[in-house]
């Protein structure tokens, strides 16, 4: 018997937000029993099927996208009462741990990251942001974490807005201070690679959001494979340990599965 979950259905989008010229934010109706960091299969009938990650889980489902091709060009298209289906959620999302917590994101990687932001200030957490993008027309979430109460550091690239610096810049400056139960991170990958070496000199636990190519999201069809992981069922989240005998911050795959070099 199919899972209803592994089974697409057809849900209206609520509303779309405009975050920056090249990001909108979908809600759409449809509530889940998701966690943060989970990820649902967007189905545009007619085009195909791609993993978003969540970044709104309460008050309604929202996906933050980016568009950078023709499935993403497809759905900018789409707006109010427009439907799409979905399937999911899927995956292993973080898990929160610890008083004082870090999140450190680069660019859209701050979108699965939003949902445990509000669950640990909402807990009363010690909270620390850390969010870098290129530039000014980068920025994403700002009304939201200013309405957080957490310690907020944004920094772009071209110092655009506010200081010139990588978030990792910020880390390290920030981990020499105060100390740290636990370390959140989604973004370029070599920016969490760092951001993992970071913290393990300093002895911080990390939870890291990876993205590979996802087809199957159920881990039969292999397109995502890390190591001896499959993103979709065994991540996206990973912990730092889990992720240190692998290809991670080295390599990715492209949808043909050759490898190819991790950007920025």
């Amino acid at each position: 018997m199919t899972d209803m979950k592994d089974a697409p259905r057809m849900v209206a989008i609520k509303s779309v937000m405009r975050e920056n010229d090249l990001v909108r934010t979908f809600t759409l109706d449809a509530r889940l029993d998701a966690k943060p960091g989970q990820f649902i299969m967007l189905w545009l009938p007619g085009v195909e099927e791609k993993p978003f990650s969540l970044s709104g889980i309460s008050g309604g489902m929202q996906i933050t996208v980016k568009n950078v091709g023709p499935f993403t060009g497809r759905l900018f298209k789409l707006g109010k009462g427009d439907e799409a289906g979905i399937r999911g959620p899927y995956g292993n999302g973080f898990t929160l741990k610890g008083r004082r917590v870090c999140f450190v994101a680069g660019g859209v990687g701050l979108a699965p990251l939003m949902p445990l932001i509000g669950q640990a200030a909402s807990q009363k957490k010690d909270v620390t942001v850390i969010a870098g993008f290129r530039d000014k027309k980068s920025l994403l979430f700002q009304k939201r974490l200013s309405a957080i109460n957490a310690d907020l550091h944004v920094v772009t690239d071209d110092g655009s807005y506010n200081r010139k610096a990588y978030a990792t810049d910020v880390l390290k400056e920030l981990i020499a201070q105060k100390k740290f139960d636990m370390l959140y991170s989604c973004g370029p990958e070599l920016m969490m690679k760092l951001a993992l070496g970071i913290a393990a000199k300093a002895g911080i636990p990390c939870q890291l959001s990876v993205e590979r190519h996802m087809k199957c999201a159920v881990g039969i069809c292999g397109q995502c494979g890390l190591g001896g992981f499959t993103v979709c069922r065994d991540g996206p989240v990973f912990t730092g340990e889990q992720l240190a005998d692998t290809e991670f911050g080295k390599y990715s795959r492209n949808a043909g599965g050759a490898r190819v070099g991790l950007g920025w």
